[in-house]
């Protein structure tokens, strides 16, 4: 019986892969960075609350990156929760660094998270496709 294959995040702070597979083989289906959505294009000059004058106009406060890892959070979910519902895959694992992992686990809806086999607090995503395994097996 062949084993159902893996469905694998890779992200960080500005873009995300998926992949299919299993050990010694990897498929890419899916990346998308944050200038592939229109609402994670915004970026702020200075973190905190814009002040004209003495008077202070309401905004997000935060840096960019605090402000941005969620709403990209929000499509990487989407992207994973597709990919997921097309089947084949027997489980889901997270790899994105500690703050972007955090950031996906809240974005996650509850049947999502109940696939995840496993989640990895290291930035993967400069490492080349064909040379993940080696990262993910240790």
């Amino acid at each position: 019986m062949k084993a159902a294959d893996t469905l694998y995040c890779i992200a960080d702070d500005r873009s995300f892969r998926l992949l299919r597979g299993n050990a010694g083989r990897m498929e890419p289906i899916h990346a998308a960075g944050a200038d592939d959505f229109a609402d994670v294009s915004h970026a702020l000059t200075e973190p905190g609350r814009n002040r004209s004058g003495g008077i202070s106009f309401g905004h997000e406060t935060g840096s960019a990156d605090e402000i941005e890892r969620p709403r990209l959070a929000k499509h990487i979910v989407a992207a994973l929760e597709a990919e997921w519902q097309k089947g084949g895959a027997g489980r889901i694992v997270l790899v994105a660094g500690p703050k972007m992992l955090g950031v996906l686990r809240k974005a996650m809806p509850k049947a999502l998270t109940e696939e995840i086999a496993q989640e990895i607090d290291k930035d993967l995503s400069d490492i080349p496709d064909h040379a993940l395994a080696a990262h993910l097996a240790g």
